[in-house]
């Protein structure tokens, strides 16, 4: 009896036409991945029936959910589709704003165990939330929260499915490979040690009778939010969060001219984030809370750009 090994796990995806329909000889590509991935989570009742024997009676199915995340190191190319379902938008003229197309997906896991697969095909899969993780001298990391409709099992491929290699483009970095960086409302010298960003889709199932799945997913607003940490140095800095002050978030990043993204948050609140005193050989430090709001001049939240020089 063969095992499997985790490493040899290849995750795939298609775009569906319909939500919750495989295309017909799908066009598969392969994802770039640390670890992760989906499955069902199954939800059950305990019969409350009385027995005089004291035993349980049954255990009943109610229903069956598709959820996981897709954790990654951040590559040019590597992601944007995924980008897109994120912000509900598509790209035009490489560039990307939070909208209202909703896109949904076929995601396939292949277990290698020898002569005989073993396949997972996940039907309906939108895109709950993204982070993204920018620290001083590490890799940019980030995740995916997917949920899907159903999982489907099978020991072979689809007819005649294709599979393209993901992108072979560098991972990038926080210490080499951003540029630009800009806070606007911020002192001009403030130095930043980490930034973390979140958008959210909330996303809710629709249960229905008669199926124990949900139906195509509803959504709730898409509220993007993160954290700067920065270095104190003048109460200048701590100022602008008492003063409930606002502003703008953008920066690039990418090795090659060409291959390189742009992050802009156009419209800024500035949260909480009081300095943070810690012990002893230690800096203060503070963790600036922001929330993005619709900035009227761009028509978002949040854009994205790509193919920049």
């Amino acid at each position: 009896m063969a095992f499997a090994d985790s490493s040899e796990v290849r995750v795939a995806y298609v775009p569906e036409a319909n939500y919750g329909v495989t295309p017909a000889t799908p066009s598969f590509k392969q994802v770039r991945l640390t670890g992760g991935g989906l499955s069902t989570n199954k939800s059950t009742g305990v019969s409350n029936e009385r027995r005089a024997d004291r035993n349980v009676s049954g255990v009943f199915e109610t229903g069956q959910d598709v959820a996981g995340d897709l954790p990654f190191e951040l590559s040019y190319g590597s992601f944007d589709d995924f980008f897109a379902a994120t912000l509900f938008g598509d790209w035009s003229a490489n560039k990307l704003k939070n909208g209202k197309v909703r896109k949904s997906f076929t995601f396939e896991e292949t277990i290698e165990l020898g002569a005989t697969d073993a396949f997972s095909r996940f039907t309906g899969v939108m895109v709950n939330s993204m982070s993204l993780a920018i620290n001083a001298r590490a890799e940019v990391t980030g995740s995916f929260s997917l949920m899907g409709q159903k999982e489907a099992l099978d020991n072979a491929p689809v007819a005649g499915a294709t599979y393209a290699d993901p992108a072979t483009t560098p991972i990038l970095t926080a210490s080499a490979n951003i540029a630009n960086f800009q806070v606007t409302g911020l002192d001009a010298g403030a130095k930043v040690r980490s930034i973390s960003l979140q958008i959210a889709n909330n996303l809710r199932t629709r249960p229905v009778v008669g199926s124990k799945f949900s139906e195509e997913f509803g959504a709730g607003r898409c509220e993007v939010s993160g954290t700067v940490e920065l270095y104190f140095s003048s109460n200048a800095l701590y100022q602008k969060v008492l003063d409930h002050g606002s502003g703008s978030l953008s920066f690039e990043i990418g090795i090659a001219s060409g291959e390189k993204y742009r992050f802009t948050l156009p419209k800024l609140i500035f949260g909480n984030g009081p300095p943070q005193k810690g012990g002893n050989d230690a800096d203060v430090m503070i963790s600036l809370q922001v929330q993005a709001v619709f900035d009227p001049t761009t028509g978002c939240s949040i854009m994205l750009e790509r193919a920049i020089a």
